[in-house]
Formats: C-alpha cells, sequence, structure tokens
C-alpha cells in the first residue's frame, strides 16, 4: 500500500468526521524463545540480500516465526487495516516502515538464529564489520516470490526491538496539503529508501535524524545524486547503502530525481 493510498483514506476519513488521532499501538518484543504465543519457531530459507549480489545469489536458512501470527497477537488485529503501515524499530533508532499491506501480501518471519548454528551476523560496509542481527530480523521468503529479490535488504531491519502501528496523522505529515501531486511518487520512494535513517517533518528513524527536505533544498541535484546513488564514493566511512542498488542504474537515476524533487518541494513549504 502506498504512501499516497494511505493519505487518501486519512482525508476521506477526516472529511467524513470519522478520525480520530490516536496513539499508536506498540510492542517491546520479547527475548527469543522455544514458543512464543503458542507458536514454535520453524526454519526459513531465504535468499540473504545481505550476502548476495544480483549475479551471485546466497541462501541462508533462519529459525523463527511467521510474522502476522505475531502482530496478531502482540498490536491486536487492527495493524490489519488495508492502509497501516507497521513500524519496525532496531535498538540504534532505525526505523523500518512497512505497508501491512505487504506484510499480508508476502510471507515474513521474524527469526532469531541460524537454523544451521552459525553466526547470526552480517557484515556491513565500509569496513565489513560484523554485526549481530539479533535480538529479532525480520526476513522475506524471497525464494517463493523472487520478485522481493529487486527489493534488496530494503524492508528487511535487524536487531529489532519494538514494532508499532505508526500514527496515520503522523504519515500525513510527509505530504502536506499545499504540495503539489506530481510530487506523489518522490514521497513513496523517500519512505521507502530514506526515512529508515532520516527523517521529513520529523517522521522517520533515530538513527541519523536530520530533516531531508531542509538538507535538500540547499543541494543541488549533482551533489544529491552523488550521495544517494554512490554514498561510499562520497565518503568512504559512510554505512549509507546506495539507493536500490540492485536495480538498473537508468532507473536508479529517476528515482533520483523524484527523489530530489519531493524534498526540494517539501523542504521549501518550510521557507
Amino acid at each position: 500500500m502506498s504512501v499516497r493510498d494511505v493519505l487518501r483514506s486519512f482525508l476521506l476519513a477526516w472529511m467524513a468526521g470519522a478520525f480520530v488521532v490516536c496513539t499508536a499501538a506498540e510492542k517491546s518484543l520479547p527475548k527469543p524463545g522455544h514458543v512464543i504465543d503458542g507458536l514454535t519457531p520453524a526454519p526459513v530459507t531465504v535468499v540473504e540480500p545481505h550476502r548476495s549480489t544480483p549475479l551471485k545469489p546466497v541462501e541462508v536458512s533462519y529459525t523463527g516465526y511467521p510474522v502476522v501470527p505475531l502482530l496478531d497477537g502482540w498490536l491486536g488485529e487492527g495493524w490489519r487495516r488495508p492502509n497501516a503501515m507497521i513500524g519496525f524499530e532496531a535498538s540504534d533508532g532505525y526505523l523500518s516502515m512497512i505497508p501491512a499491506a505487504r506484510l499480508l501480501r508476502y510471507p515474513a518471519y521474524l527469526v532469531y538464529a541460524r537454523s544451521d548454528g552459525d553466526d547470526f551476523s552480517v557484515e556491513t560496509p565500509p569496513l565489513n564489520r560484523r554485526v549481530n542481527l539479533g535480538p529479532w530480523y525480520l526476513v522475506w521468503d524471497n525464494l517463493l516470490h523472487s520478485e522481493l529479490q529487486r527489493d534488496g535488504a530494503t524492508y528487511w531491519p535487524y536487531q529489532v526491538v519494538k514494532i508499532s502501528v505508526i500514527d496515520v496523522a503522523s504519515l500525513a505529515k510527509l505530504y502536506p496539503p499545499m504540495l503539489p501531486e506530481r510530487y506523489r511518487s518522490g514521497a513513496e520512494l523517500t519512505e521507502k529508501y530514506c526515512l529508515s535513517c532520516h527523517q521529513v517533518n520529523g517522521v522517520g528513524g533515530r538513527k541519523l535524524p536530520i530533516d531531508l527536505g531542509q538538507w535538500a533544498v540547499n543541494q543541488s541535484f549533482a551533489r544529491f545524486a552523488t550521495w544517494v546513488l554512490d554514498p561510499s564514493g562520497k565518503n568512504p566511512m559512510t554505512t549509507m547503502p546506495a539507493l536500490a542498488a540492485e536495480r538498473p542504474a537508468a532507473e536508479r537515476q529517476v528515482m533520483a530525481r523524484q527523489i530530489y524533487g519531493y524534498l526540494r518541494a517539501v523542504g521549501a513549504l518550510d521557507k
């Protein structure tokens, strides 16, 4: 479900007088155990995006639980609303905001160990430092649904400690009423690829919570594109991933241009 659909539902509910702002449901996650909420852990094999390249997929088997019944037990079935967004927050403030519709469409799992007993970790740039994935890591069955491999590690948060339903009123801040319709696609791409670490109008992760709209207003597209398309070229020590690295170069350029246009527009509204 896109940000556009979320905001449309919000506006319709507001005009009907039916929208009430409430505290988002959230759950601090328990420590992994053998049986959680009546579920027994089972293995799931995925193409691990942190270890794979487009030409060399690497399969890894993890142990964990299907996420849908866990969310039903932890958040109540209200999280299943068609326009809901679910936040998976990591211990360092990284926040993956995932449409509920995606979680209901594709099999996802909260895992806590390697099935083969190997180290539950990945190597991260720029120094290939080994990082523990626990306590929880959200993975997707991208073997059964191979189209998910095009998104790489997007929506694969690790070190997850808390899950919440993102308040619709907060999401509305991503698209102020004065913003022209042509920036919708850029808003959706920004939510998907940028707001896990950064923010727009206070919405997003806390890992590096700069306001991207205010920042982009003072950037040329050339400088912006360098940062998002080849961040390690701009700063060899950055941990920022390249935008949609699994996609063709021409498509990535278009995505960068759409994100830049949206950020510049939303940032200009604050001036």
